[in-house]
């Protein structure tokens, strides 16, 4: 997660919110972790100029701030566009890139709006648009996993907002994510709002980065890493393939020299 990147800002928003929410200060969040953080990295993570790095940071704001750790993990990673999903068939998580996601029903019906939306402004002149289907479905996630983070004391939504393709007065296809609180007297606040990011190229473990692999530099396989994770799924099944063949050959190899 980048420094000031939208996946930056809209995490921290979520800090920020839940944090204000508890009533605690920047201090009370800093003083939880052990070893404990400054105040500035507390609100420069707010705002999301210092973004968690690692998941054991993501753990330690967690802590602090009374959260469920798998839940705000999830949500980390779906920042950054890496939605963990269900699988069916093989009954485990995994992890799928948002451009690869398909909206559900109630998504559908959200993108057909905003398209509906978008050709009924459309001029000859002007050229509206809606977000892209993946987009919707990203936010749609987002929703999901915040839900089920924060509780039926917030009430969470999304809204998609249609763009315009003109080079002077143009502005881009959004969906905003808004999260709403129940205060002392039962109605609902306004905590955050911010626009669901659209990552641009895969995330991949910064633990991974840290670690020094055998005949090899930390930098050199978090390179690889990160060209594999941003290919097509096709692409890297191809890879994947072409390693599969290199290990037979070299199996193939060493027993003829062992003769």
């Amino acid at each position: 997660m980048k420094s000031g990147s939208g996946s930056a800002v809209a995490f921290g928003r979520v800090l920020q919110a839940v944090r204000k929410h508890l009533s605690k200060n920047q201090a009370d969040v800093a003083a939880s972790f052990d070893p404990k953080l400054s105040v500035a990295a507390v609100s420069m993570a707010e705002s999301g100029n210092r973004p968690p790095k690692s998941e054991a940071i993501v753990r330690g704001y967690a802590a602090a701030l009374e959260l469920d750790e798998d839940a705000l993990l999830d949500l980390w990673w779906a920042m950054q566009g890496m939605v963990a999903l269900e699988s069916e068939a093989e009954e485990r998580v995994v992890k799928q890139w948002w451009r690869e996601l398909r909206p559900g029903f109630d998504a559908e019906f959200d993108l057909h709006r905003a398209r509906t939306a978008a050709k009924t402004k459309r001029t000859p002149n002007d050229d509206y648009y809606a977000p892209s289907a993946a987009l919707i479905a990203l936010a749609d996630a987002i929703c999901g996993i915040l839900a089920r983070m924060l509780g039926e004391s917030w009430k969470v939504r999304y809204k998609a907002e249609i763009g315009l393709r003109e080079p002077s007065d143009g502005y881009l296809a959004v969906v905003n994510i808004e999260l709403r609180a129940q205060v002392s007297d039962g109605s609902l606040d306004t905590m955050a709002t911010f626009a669901c990011p659209e990552p641009v190229t895969r995330p991949f473990p910064t633990e991974l980065m840290g670690a020094k692999p055998q005949g090899g530099s930390s930098l050199e396989a978090g390179w690889i890493l990160n060209a594999l994770m941003a290919m097509p799924a096709r692409e890297r099944a191809a890879v994947a393939g072409f390693i599969y063949g290199l290990r037979e050959g070299s199996s193939l190899y060493g027993a003829s020299e062992d003769k």
